[in-house]
Parts: C-alpha cells; sequence; structure tokens
C-alpha cells in the first residue's frame, strides 16, 4: 500500500484588512484631573476582514504597531503612553470566546505587538467578512501637560498567517485632543530683599544670623493655567566688597509662609527645610501640587552660616540671587535676578593680628621614643603680632575637635596639644598670658587692658608642646593636622 502524505494548508492569501477610525473627542483631556486619570476611548477602531471565497485561515494573528511619536506639530507624546484592548466582534464568526481573545491592553511601540492570535479559523464560504472593535487607552500623567493641541500618530495593523508571513496591512491615524496646558505661559516673576544683616560683634560673626523674611518672591499669572511648576534659585557667584569674598555655600534660604494670594503652602506641599544656595540652580519648591490664582507672593528666611569664613574685613558684601520658574515638563518660563547684601562693620577690626616668623606653619614631629617619653616642642619667637590702641583680649580656637590623620580614620585629641604664650621681653607690665591646651571652644590667652599709645604694637612668644608620656599620641604613624584661629576682639 502506497501512502500519500496530506498537509493541510492555511489559505489566508487574498485576505484584505480594513481600518476606520472614531473621530477625535475634542472634550477628553480639558481638566488638570482629566490629565492625570487618563481616558479610555471605547470601540474607537475598528479592524475589517474581507476574505475571498475558499478562505481556510487558521492561527492567524493581528499585529499593530505605531510609526512614531503622538504629535501635534510642536510637541510629542511617546507611544507607549497608549494602548490598544480588544473590544468585542461586530460581525463574526468567530466569536470572541472561539478566538480565545485577551482582552488585556497592549502598549503601542514602534515594533510590532500582538493584539490577536487566534484559535479559531476564518473560513469563506460561509462568512466572506468579520468586524472588529479595539478600544484605545490613553494613560493620564504629566507627559500629557506637554501643551495643547490634536495628537496624532499613524498606526499599523498586520495580519500574519500561522508562519508569520505577512498577508495584508492598513494604516490608520489615531488623534486625541489635550485642551488643557499647564505650560504657565505669560507667567512673570519679581523679587526684593529686605534690610541687609548687619555683623557687628565677634560672638555674632561666629554664631550666624538668620533674617526673618529677607527675601520675597512675587508671581503674576497673566490668567495663565500653571499647576506642576517650581521655584528654583542660585546665587551669581561669591558674596564681594570687591577684594574680599565669602562663598556661596554658607548662605540658605527657607520658605517661610504665602504672604499674599494661592495656594496655600500646604496645597504647594513645600518644605520647610533650609536649602543651601550655590552658583547653580537648586529647588526651592518641587512640583507644586497646586496652581496659582492670580498674584501671589512667597516670603523666604535668608540664613548666613556663623564661622570663620566672616572673619573677613568690614565692608559691604554682595552677590545676586536669581529665581527661576519651570513648567511641569521642565521648560523655564520665567526669570529674575535681585542684589542680596549682608554688612561687616565689627569692632575686632579695629585690630591687626599676625602671625609672623613661620607662626602660620607649626610641624611637630615624633621621631623617636624619646619624643614620645618626654614630650616634644616647638617654639616660635616673636610669633604673634597684634596692633590696636584699645584693651582688647586674644582668643584662640580650633577648626575641629581633633587633629585628623589624611585618610580621616584616625584621629588626636586638640586638647593634647598645648600652647603658651608669652610677652616678648619689651612689652609693658599689665598684659596677662596664658598657657592651655588647645580647644574647639574660644579660649582667651591674651588679656591686653593697656591703651597706651606706646603699646599699639605688641608682640608675643609662642611654644607649642605636648606633655611627657601622653598615651594621647600612641596612634599609626602619619600626619594629623587641623587649623587653629587666633582673634582680637575688644576687652
Amino acid at each position: 500500500m502506497l501512502i500519500y502524505p496530506f498537509h493541510l494548508f492555511a489559505q489566508c492569501s487574498g485576505i484584505e484588512l480594513r481600518g476606520n477610525i472614531g473621530s477625535v473627542i475634542y472634550n477628553s483631556f480639558d481638566s488638570y484631573e482629566k490629565i492625570q486619570r487618563g481616558e479610555v476611548f471605547t470601540d474607537f477602531i475598528t479592524m475589517q476582514y474581507l476574505m475571498p471565497n475558499g478562505t481556510s485561515c487558521q492561527g492567524w494573528k493581528l499585529k499593530v504597531r505605531a510609526l512614531g511619536n503622538f504629535t501635534n506639530g510642536s510637541a510629542s507624546i511617546a507611544p507607549q503612553f497608549v494602548s490598544i484592548r480588544f473590544g468585542k466582534v461586530a460581525v463574526g464568526p468567530p466569536t470572541a470566546e472561539q478566538m480565545g481573545v485577551s482582552n488585556e491592553s497592549v502598549a503601542l511601540s514602534t515594533s510590532d505587538a500582538t493584539l490577536i492570535h487566534s484559535k479559531a479559523a476564518f473560513v469563506a464560504p460561509p462568512t466572506y467578512f468579520a468586524s472588529h472593535k479595539f478600544d484605545m487607552i490613553v494613560q493620564g500623567g504629566s507627559h500629557l501637560l506637554v501643551g495643547s493641541g490634536t495628537y496624532s500618530a499613524i498606526l499599523t495593523f498586520s495580519f500574519y498567517d500561522a508562519n508569520d508571513q505577512l498577508v495584508s496591512s492598513t494604516n490608520v491615524k489615531a488623534s486625541f485632543n489635550v485642551l488643557y496646558s499647564s505650560s504657565c505661559a505669560g507667567l512673570s516673576l519679581n523679587a526684593y530683599t529686605s534690610y541687609p544683616h548687619r555683623f557687628t560683634t565677634y560672638e555674632g560673626l561666629m554664631a550666624g544670623a538668620t533674617v526673618t523674611e529677607g527675601i520675597s518672591i512675587q508671581y503674576n499669572t497673566n490668567g495663565a493655567n500653571c499647576r506642576g511648576w517650581t521655584l528654583k534659585a542660585r546665587l551669581s557667584g561669591d558674596f564681594s566688597n570687591g577684594s574680599n569674598n565669602v562663598a556661596p555655600q554658607y548662605f540658605s534660604l527657607k520658605f517661610n509662609r504665602v504672604s499674599s494670594g494661592v495656594p496655600s503652602a500646604s496645597a504647594i506641599g513645600v518644605s520647610n527645610n533650609p536649602i543651601t544656595l550655590g552658583t547653580t540652580d537648586i529647588v526651592l519648591i518641587n512640583q507644586s501640587n497646586a496652581s496659582f490664582n492670580g498674584w501671589t507672593e512667597h516670603k523666604f528666611d535668608m540664613m548666613i552660616q556663623g564661622g570663620f569664613h566672616l572673619l573677613i574685613p568690614n565692608g559691604t558684601y554682595v552677590s545676586s540671587l536669581i529665581f527661576s520658574v519651570y513648567n511641569q515638563s521642565n521648560e523655564l518660563v520665567a526669570t529674575f535676578s535681585t542684589p542680596v547684601t549682608f554688612l561687616v562693620y565689627a569692632t575686632l577690626n579695629s585690630y591687626t593680628l599676625v602671625l609672623q616668623n613661620s607662626a602660620n606653619q607649626v610641624s611637630m614631629a615624633f621621631n623617636t621614643v624619646s619624643d614620645y617619653t618626654n614630650g616634644i616642642s616647638v617654639s616660635k619667637l616673636r610669633g604673634l603680632k597684634v596692633s590696636g590702641t584699645n584693651p582688647y583680649q586674644v582668643l584662640v580656637r580650633t577648626a575641629g575637635f581633633n587633629l585628623r590623620d589624611g585618610q580621616g580614620s584616625n584621629v588626636i585629641a586638640v586638647e593634647a596639644v598645648n600652647l603658651e604664650i608669652k610677652k616678648f621681653s619689651h612689652t609693658a607690665d599689665g598684659i596677662n598670658c596664658f598657657t592651655k591646651g588647645l580647644s574647639v571652644f574660644d579660649q582667651v590667652f591674651v588679656t591686653n587692658p593697656l591703651s597706651d599709645p606706646s603699646q599699639k604694637v605688641v608682640e608675643f612668644d609662642m611654644k607649642y608642646f605636648t606633655k611627657p608620656g601622653d598615651k594621647r599620641f600612641s596612634k599609626p604613624a602619619g600626619i594629623y593636622s587641623t587649623s587653629v584661629l587666633f582673634v582680637a576682639i575688644p576687652l
């Protein structure tokens, strides 16, 4: 007996795919709430299948892809934010159940994605025509806040046989309208500062200051929708009096209140934490949860960090604060620059204090066992010179609690190093000098109550030393260092 193999070929050739689409829904995205919620366009796309006589098409597939972004000509929305979902069989057979079609949405991309992989065949006769309805789903979110207009993309639907051979394809133009815009177009910005802070004492320079409501920022929306906006700020550079500078990182802004207009601080979602300034934009208010409604004013506190960096010559120190508003799409909407100032007119600046004869660099080396046993010392003869005709004190403090090695992993307490200051031999009686262990806190090492013109310039000898057998120096080898500050203040 001869057995001839019999192959059943799926007769899909000649099937024609046609598509049409519903009209644009004009009010689909006309509010912020709808923008965030998204939208489902039910039965928005229709696919028609025309079958020639003799069709017996099994295992067929319907696929879809976008040819590009949805665009209104000037702005665009990526296709992955739009999905296609099988809705129903409008004309059949086979039924949706027979095909085993899924009702899960399929995100668009520029590559083919499968909508239907049918378990049932198209057969003609008896049926020469079928029609399916599909929903289009636009995902809600900030990606829709790119400007108003009609956003359109070409979608290619393709019909494949069981061997993944293309049989037919059709293009449809899918569109939806965005009527709500949060571009903030037309918003203008203004800012001004209040009185500048004036430093007059050493204590004030060390403590720093907060200028409450020192900065005011005004927004005029000019009728623009503006939600999800961001406020940023930066300094143009150092605070300077022309010859001396203070770096931006010692200055911060802190939101204080909404002094006029809406939304409220809680509606905005603004933080009251201090924000350190720099010469690049930093965020003061991030993606406001609420939109402006007309003219609004915000107050910010200006915070000046105290410390060594403020021990500078008297004068007026000025920089410029540059404020910028960005819309929800991170596009610059408005910017404004205003000068910001602080003053230093401290009485301590009527004195001159100089570390001389290499007293500005002190190196203490433990090289032998004897150094640890007996201690070491470094002297700086006439290392300190103070000029001034009024009584004063010399304060000494360190920059930190410890001397640190180059890696920062090993430390020695600064109290382990002692400083002795003595009057130079020609110094008049009545000036008191002291010997103390160093400290991170201010300590008096010299008290000069004299106002005699003969004592306008006074020099002092200095000696740094360690005590014998101090086990605090039993540390791994390395260079341990810190900074020591000397300040003359009025007595």
